[in-house]
């Protein structure tokens, strides 16, 4: 995961998080969190300027994931991928603005792919 720079993870799995913080942690990246509240996020954000964010739902607080991913997005810049029940095979992918490219998107799916496996 070279030149990813750190990865903001949002997520309330206490037992998920780790163990993508440590698959992360294994391909060089970098890991800003884990938090669970999208304001956490945001602070952490504007502190740390994360170059990407790993965000499950359901988050706690009043924004959802989504609504974290475009606000990170047309705040600081930070593009997100959504994960809908912190599972790696329910990425929600689309044209939002605020997707990770290509390339980023194709080496944290094989990092998730990993994710839970024993």
């Amino acid at each position: 995961m070279n030149n990813l720079g750190a990865i903001l993870v949002v997520c309330n799995d206490e037992a998920y998080a780790s163990d993508l913080i440590g698959k992360l942690h294994d391909k060089g990246a970098s890991v800003v969190g884990p938090v669970t509240q999208a304001s956490m996020a945001l602070a952490l954000a504007a502190q740390t300027s994360p170059s990407m964010a790993i965000v499950t739902h359901p988050l706690t607080g009043r924004r959802d994931a989504e609504e974290l991913a475009r606000e990170l997005h047309d705040t600081w810049g930070v593009r997100s991928l959504v994960l809908d029940e912190a599972m790696p095979g329910s990425q929600k992918v689309g044209e939002q603005p605020w997707l990770p490219d290509a390339d980023e998107l194709t080496r944290l799916q094989q990092v998730l792919g990993t994710v839970g496996a024993a």
